[in-house]
């Protein structure tokens, strides 16, 4: 780094109203007690400005040197300060750092150690490289520990920030503008005069007025208000602006002194949003149709298989005499089977969008859930058989509640159902029933090959499977659970799983004794 100079402006970076500018940020810097510093990347040199050197208690006559820079600042506050600013020029990011127990210069010797705020950013050439770094410093040593904040120091400090990525904008209570930042003309590519005496309406979306009416109104000490709405760029497209507007109060007398407006574009995060919204409202339209076709096309499926059961049936019965060649029998069971399977699937996908429809009602009737529990056991027996899988039951004491007898031996055969599936030969399947505290339960427990800690978060919702490679994927919709889940739940009661690979599942559902009112799922 090189020598530290007064901050002068310099004539090649003059604009419009500079010198005027200039006055006005050289009183702001007195009377709010700030002060301003560059540091070139290129030529290594400091620039100050005169509140600078007031700030740091400096002669303005002295040029103090990096030396004294470190002499007056703390080991830890230098790394600090070091990695603010190495992390803003490799982000090209505006950068803030808090510098405490600082020694400042002789004419403020008398001074405890003060704390120090900078807000700064990177200057960035045509090519897009780093070529200086700027900031703005001020004395917050008073305000902190005091804890008095300075609304209107803060906001002359924050109008200083012209190159700000959103618009502030100082204006009175009759909408003159006193100041706007130049993200006004960056951002929507308008003026001053455009926007001033309440113009900024004539911008604004026209299905967004009243939304920016709310800031027509002042807000009351110590509060803001903010709206969010689309505004027309002077080229002719409309960007989504999220605009906060505070007053700024006097102490004395309790009047508005003026208000400041800070305006975000939020155009990119809006369009996400409406993506995020849009794709939503298709997913739900999507599922609501789903539930509404399998919810309605009962009468349809259930009657070709119904006559394909019954037809079945007839011919594995013989009722009208031998078919003749053998193999009929086969086929006919063969028939039989894959009809009432087919018939157990569907009814699943129906009760399952019927809940999910709303349209399916209870109804309740006294019942002996053990009796219920040996029906089950028997359908499933043949089952069992063919897999060599034992099948057992215990009471403990004998239920008796009052529930649809249909969902509750529904519920009871896929719990079974499952289990026998997914146990393997020489396994055994244990069924328990019980009551107790007003409550009938059921626990399945069988020694199959378990569900991992991972699939068992998964279960529980329609169309999940705990297996999905050839070896373990049995087939099915995925409804089994998900069925039982809804049936019990409908009922008041609920489902508890508890499973680990290789030793088996327990599952356990409750009922209350009494039943609920009718009412759909």
């Amino acid at each position: 780094m090189g020598s530290i100079t007064q901050f002068k402006p310099n004539a090649d970076d003059a604009r419009p109203s500079d010198e005027r500018q200039h006055g006005a940020f050289t009183l702001a810097e007195r009377a709010v007690q700030i002060g301003y510093w560059r540091y070139d990347l290129i030529q290594r040199t400091h620039s100050w400005s005169p509140g600078m050197y007031a700030l740091m208690g400096i002669d303005p006559s002295v040029t103090p040197d990096i030396a004294w820079l470190r002499q007056h600042l703390p080991v830890p506050e230098q790394v600090h300060v070091a990695q603010v600013i190495g992390e803003a020029l490799r982000t090209r990011q505006p950068f803030f750092y808090r510098m405490r127990d600082v020694t400042l210069g002789p004419l403020l010797a008398d001074n405890q150690a003060q704390i120090l705020d900078a807000h700064g950013e990177v200057e960035i050439d045509s090519d897009g490289h780093p070529v200086a770094l700027v900031a703005i410093c001020q004395n917050v040593t008073r305000k902190l520990r005091e804890e008095e904040a300075s609304e209107l120091a803060q906001e002359q400090y924050e109008a200083m920030t012209r190159q700000a990525s959103d618009i502030i904008i100082f204006y009175t209570v009759k909408g003159e503008i006193l100041f706007a930042s130049d993200a006004l003309e960056r951002l929507l590519g308008r003026s001053v005069d455009e926007i001033a005496h309440g113009g900024f309406l004539n911008i604004v979306h026209p299905a967004d007025i009243e939304e920016a009416r709310q800031l027509t109104t002042v807000p009351p000490p110590g509060e803001s208000r903010t709206a969010t709405y689309r505004v027309l760029h002077k080229d002719g497209h409309y960007l989504w602006l999220e605009v906060l507007t505070r007053a700024i109060y006097d102490d004395a007398t309790g009047k508005v002194r003026n208000i400041v407006s800070v305006s975000r574009d939020i155009s990119t995060r809006k369009a996400h949003e409406q993506q995020i919204e849009a794709a939503q409202e298709r997913a739900e339209a999507a599922n609501k149709a789903k539930s509404a076709f399998l919810a309605n096309m009962s009468h349809e499926l259930r009657t070709p298989l119904n006559a394909i059961i019954g037809f079945s049936e007839l011919m594995r019965e013989k009722m009208f005499g031998p078919l003749g060649d053998r193999r009929y029998d086969e086929y006919a069971k063969l028939i039989h089977q894959s009809g009432k399977h087919l018939l157990d699937l569907i009814t699943d996908m129906l009760d399952m969008a019927k809940i999910e429809a709303g349209k399916m009602v209870l109804s309740p009737e006294r019942m002996d859930l053990s009796e219920a529990v040996e029906d089950c056991l028997l359908t499933l027996k043949d089952q069992a058989l063919n897999g060599r899988v034992t099948l057992t039951s215990e009471y403990k004491s004998k239920p008796v509640l009052e529930a649809d007898r249909r969902a509750v031996k529904q519920a009871l055969l896929n719990l079974l159902s499952n289990a026998v599936k997914f146990t393997p030969p020489d396994g055994r399947i244990l069924v328990s029933a019980w009551k107790a505290r007003g409550r009938a339960y059921v626990s399945v427990h069988d020694t199959g090959i378990g569900i991992s800690a991972q699939d068992l978060t998964r279960l529980g919702n329609p169309f999940e499977q705990a297996k999905t490679d050839a070896m373990h994927a049995k087939g099915g919709t995925g409804l089994g659970l998900a069925l039982v889940k809804a049936l019990v739940e409908k009922h008041g009661g609920k489902l508890v799983l508890a499973s680990e690979v290789g030793k088996g599942t327990t599952v356990v559902v409750d009922f209350p004794l009494a039943a609920r009112a009718k009412a759909h799922a």
